[in-house]
């Protein structure tokens, strides 16, 4: 083989092992490229479930509120209820007025109503923040939260001021009919349920309840309470309450019983617990025929 027929010979296996160097280095960037598409596509259908999932599970919610208003019963509706699991990945909330606009659209120019009984009944949780009633704190600058017995919470419902807090914090404006009637009705219907479910069981009535949130405010010392709405609904919604003690427990926040009283004598404590279920259900009545539309 002569001089020329050998550098023939280099040149082209040096362009052979050159494309060889090109295809496999092609090969990979295609190899990766198509791993990288298929770790989107995962990503892309994995958060399309997720909202997808969060989406239907809003809408039959709503449907099912609409069935729960015209019958009435909140308890099946309070057991549909989409809920965070812990840990908890992103902000949760549900309020009075999600709960009296989920059954039925609300009339033109009630959002600003309906805004400000989020001042009234909301209850908040997520991975930053927890509060109820508005008021919301960092779970970094939690101290403590607190619980009450079912029977503890019953004490605090006032059929006497009740009416007139709604009615304090409407202002007289179009719309506010509407939106006192439903807020009342609603309100009510769930003090009902919770009087009724600590009677029917004993043991209900003495379980702890998630309600007081103590925490660091610029100054002083903050509460974040529950109050006629949030409060009894804490109590309807035991899962919910197992969430707020799961997350407390990953922020290393204390949780702790709030000082109460309790009625020990068990007649007694049915009696009173008749009572109030009878000053409920005729306060319920008189809220209703009194409402001006």
């Amino acid at each position: 083989m002569g001089m020329k027929d050998r550098l023939e010979q280099m040149k082209q296996r040096a362009q052979d092992a050159g494309k060889m160097v090109v295809d496999v280095g092609v090969d990979a960037a295609r190899e990766k490229r198509d791993a990288t598409v298929g770790l989107a596509k995962s990503k892309v259908d994995a958060t399309t479930g997720f909202v997808a999932e969060k989406r239907d599970g809003a809408v039959n919610f709503a449907s099912d509120a609409k069935s729960a208003f015209k019958e009435g019963d909140f308890e099946d509706l309070l057991g549909r209820l989409p809920l965070p699991t812990s840990p908890v990945q992103q902000e949760w909330q549900w309020s009075l007025a999600k709960l009296i606009t989920s059954g039925s659209k609300p009339p033109m120019g009630t959002g600003l109503l309906l805004g400000l009984l989020d001042n009234f009944g909301t209850i908040d949780i997520g991975p930053e923040t927890v509060g109820f009633d508005g008021a919301t704190a960092k779970w970094h600058k939690v101290k403590a939260i607190r619980t009450r017995s079912l029977d503890g919470i019953i004490q605090k419902l006032s059929t006497d001021t009740f009416t007139e807090s709604i009615e304090n914090l409407l202002p007289p404006v179009p719309g506010r009919g509407w939106v006192s009637e439903k807020a009342t009705s609603a309100i009510f219907t769930i003090w009902a349920m919770v009087a009724d479910l600590a009677i029917r069981d004993p043991e209900a009535g003495r379980r702890q309840v998630v309600c007081e949130i103590e925490y660091k405010g610029w100054i002083r010392t903050k509460e974040a309470e529950t109050g006629f709405f949030t409060g009894p609904v804490m109590a309807l919604l035991p899962n919910l309450d197992q969430v707020f003690r799961q997350e407390a427990a990953r922020h290393g926040v204390v949780v702790e019983q709030a000082e109460q009283t309790a009625i020990e004598n068990a007649e007694a404590r049915v009696a009173w617990l008749r009572e109030k279920h009878a000053a409920i259900a005729a306060k319920r009545e008189q809220a209703r025929k009194e409402i001006e539309y």
